[in-house]
Parts: C-alpha cells; structure tokens; sequence
C-alpha cells in the first residue's frame, strides 16, 4: 500500500501527486475515539464548573 503518490513534473523533479485513502477510516475511528473519551473525561472527572 503506497501512502504517498508521487510523480515527475516536466523538469524532472519529484512531486507530491496525493495521499492514498486507504487509511482514511483509521483517522476517521481515531477522531471518534478521542471525541467519546474526552466527553467521557468532561463528564466524569473533569472539575465542575461555577
């Protein structure tokens, strides 16, 4: 699995073309991860506010 695509631009120099998606949906758990443990935090542990 590449994770960057890369190419040649006309003078021959490597370019940056693009990022594969195939990891998209381990970014996309990661984020849904973080969002439920820190509203877990907020409602358990944090302190309370006045």
């Amino acid at each position: 699995m590449e994770l960057f695509r890369t190419g040649r631009n006309v003078y021959g120099q490597g370019t940056l073309d693009g990022m594969s998606w195939d990891l998209i949906w381990v970014f996309v758990a990661a984020g849904a991860v973080f969002i439920l443990l820190h509203a877990a935090y907020r409602r358990f542990l944090a302190p309370k506010r006045k």
